[in-house]
């Protein structure tokens, strides 16, 4: 990693610290652990960060400084014009028959380069401001990330410009999703992507699941996890909700993701007289308010459920802390595993037991996690798990009951592996070999 002390790197990303959002989280620990070994780090992002709401991303002074602003006027710039809401878009609008043809269309070459987060503005004022960054500074690296794509389009028009630059490609996300049949004519997409993404020295991605999908693209992907933030203490808060609590906090998309298990589990409880229905609460935050609420109406759970709406991030992961269960829901198919969320990671961190709900084929990636980590009990999105899932309940729901607070399962020796300050460490190990 010494090679990296002289060297400079430039973080490319639409979403960028304070802007609230889900992406931010891993381009803001990355530029943290990136600071501990880069000689400086610089930022280039969006104009439309003044629309967006923000959240507790702590960068300092000379962080923030080092940060350049694109003028971008893109689709969601022209609908914030009209309504601020248009800035975040719930999950049931996008489900609607607009909504998925605006949102494939979206994510699809070429209509990408003009309707995406970004459009032609940022990418074309990106390269720009970028070779005027790498020139003036004499930055070496250069670091992209999905989505948006326009991300990876100014880093690929820079790598072009000066071969010599590393380039670090990063997937958050996949851009062809299978599962979510996200673009139009797929074999473009796939075309598109090996002739932008051959100018990358590395591909990262954050499981083993979307090697698998990406490794089409690329010959050299690695693996660089979102993981626990370096700060974050790994010993146990003991704090806790009144009454014994299980909360869910994040995004919902209900064609890939249920609740109903859970639901129908705590209903079968309830109606039995295991769980006292006055000892007992449902906590959910997020913006999809709407289908949480629906579940538990469709199960007669509505009067056990508190719902936070919107909140800051250090509020959801309060309530993750507090909890004597935390709710986590994912997808898998046969051709496609690793859904490894950004949630996940807050999860352990918090060290309560997580019930791991995946709709879909087995997920033998996140099976595993869980198994070395003793995180909890991972479900599938069917009736053969009712049993398991309503005995995992009141197994701490007795302990509870006896001692008023539970024991953590979670091994904290393994939670090292889960740090960012030890991924940083084995990605730019396994970086300077590469380059």
């Amino acid at each position: 990693m010494k090679n990296f002390s002289k060297k400079k790197i430039l973080i490319c990303s639409y979403y960028f610290p304070p802007t609230k959002t889900v992406a931010t989280v891993r381009i803001f620990n990355f530029h943290l652990e990136a600071q501990k070994y880069f000689a400086a780090v610089y930022g280039l992002t969006t104009s439309n960060r003044q629309l967006f709401p923000e959240d507790d991303f702590p960068l300092d002074d000379n962080a923030i400084a080092n940060t350049t602003e694109i003028w971008t006027y893109d689709l969601r710039t022209f609908l914030s014009k009209k309504d601020k809401s248009s800035l975040t878009i719930n999950q049931s609008k996008k489900e609607s028959r607009f909504g998925k043809f605006l949102a494939k269309l979206v994510y699809s070459f070429p209509f990408n380069l003009i309707l995406a987060d970004g459009g032609v503005t940022y990418i074309l004022g990106g390269f720009f401001k970028g070779k005027k960054l790498i020139r003036k500074n004499k930055i070496d690296v250069i670091f992209s990330t999905f989505k948006p794509y326009s991300n990876h389009l100014i880093c690929y028009l820079l790598k072009r410009w000066n071969p010599k630059l590393i380039w670090i490609a990063d997937f958050r996300d996949l851009h062809v999703d299978e599962m979510r049949d996200n673009v139009y004519f797929p074999k473009l997409q796939y075309w598109f992507n090996r002739q932008i993404l051959k100018k990358a020295n590395v591909v990262t991605t954050v499981s083993e699941g979307l090697v698998k999908k990406l490794d089409r693209y690329h010959s050299k992907i690695y693996v660089l996890k979102n993981a626990i933030p370096s700060s974050v203490s790994i010993e146990k808060k003991s704090i806790s909700f009144e009454k014994f609590s299980i909360s869910y906090t994040g995004s919902i998309y209900s064609n890939l993701q249920s609740a109903e298990l859970l639901f129908k589990a705590l209903q079968n409880l309830m109606t039995q007289g295991k769980i006292d229905k006055e000892k007992i609460q449902l906590n959910y935050a997020g913006k999809e308010e709407a289908i949480w609420m629906q579940w538990a109406n469709d199960f007669n759970l509505q009067n056990i459920n508190i719902s936070h709406g919107i909140v800051p991030m250090q509020e959801a992961k309060m309530i993750q802390q507090k909890s004597q269960i935390n709710l986590l829901l994912s997808w898998a198919s046969e051709n496609q595993q690793g859904i490894l969320t950004a949630k996940f990671y807050e999860y352990i961190a918090a060290q309560n037991p997580i019930l791991l709900i995946i709709k879909g084929s087995k997920d033998f990636e996140f099976e595993k996690i869980f198994d070395e980590l003793q995180a909890g009990m991972v479900a599938y999105d069917n009736d053969d798990f009712q049993k398991e899932v309503e005995d995992f309940i009141l197994k701490y729901y007795h302990e509870w009951l006896e001692k008023g607070t539970i024991t953590p399962s979670i091994k904290t020796d393994e939670l090292q592996k889960y740090r960012w300050d030890n991924q940083m460490k084995q990605f730019l190990n396994y970086l300077e070999k590469q380059v």
